[in-house]
């Protein structure tokens, strides 16, 4: 299975890089050795359920290009040496921005007891106790990674993809949309349609 870290060079795909797309994946992946950086972490299992457009400018892998990203924006913002943390992906599902996102957002709405936003934030250097929360100082998708074991990770993503879930999670995402929330991008608009940096 490939190893993803920050300095890694995404896939280059056989699709072709639309600026106006509808094609995405939900996935999941795995954090593989913050515990081995951040001791507090130790012995976790971690894993992020993301949304990635399918290709990013470039032809480029539009999950690998959404990891590498992440890792670059932990490692910046817990200060970590560039290139140190580990990713794998574990599972992805091709769809609209519509059915990707709906899985995703479900899978969200019913784990908020396995999140650990809370603890990676304690270790965010721009996060400060008593200071006035900075959503832009936090890492990009904080409350999205969860400890779990790998059976649970896997079996929730794939139960986020029945009819009725993607339904329910469609309605939240609506919702969001329309609370003018990040993250969540319409097809063929570029609205909210966020390029990785690296």
């Amino acid at each position: 299975m490939k190893t993803i870290t920050s300095n890694t060079k995404p896939e280059i795909t056989v699709e072709v890089y639309e600026p106006l797309s509808n094609d995405g994946y939900n996935y999941l992946w795995q954090l593989t050795n913050l515990g081995a950086v951040i001791p507090a972490f130790k012995g976790m299992l971690i894993f992020k359920d993301g949304f990635a457009r399918s290709v990013y400018a470039g032809n480029k892998d539009g999950v690998e290009s959404r990891i590498k990203n992440t890792l670059a924006d932990m490692e910046r913002k817990l200060n970590i040496e560039r290139g140190t943390l580990k990713a794998r992906i574990i599972a992805k599902r091709f769809g609209t921005y519509d059915e990707t996102q709906s899985a995703e957002k479900f899978f969200h709405d019913r784990n908020k007891d396995y999140c650990i936003k809370g603890l990676i934030y304690g270790f965010t250097t721009g996060v400060r106790v008593g200071s006035e929360f900075d959503y832009s100082k936090t890492i990009g998708g904080t409350s999205e990674f969860y400890n779990m074991p790998l059976k649970t990770a896997k079996a929730k993503f794939a139960n986020a993809w029945r009819k009725l879930n993607r339904k329910l999670g469609l309605e939240s995402v609506e919702k969001a949309r329309a609370n003018g929330q990040r993250g969540y991008p319409v097809g063929f608009s570029g609205k909210n349609d966020e390029e990785p940096s690296l």
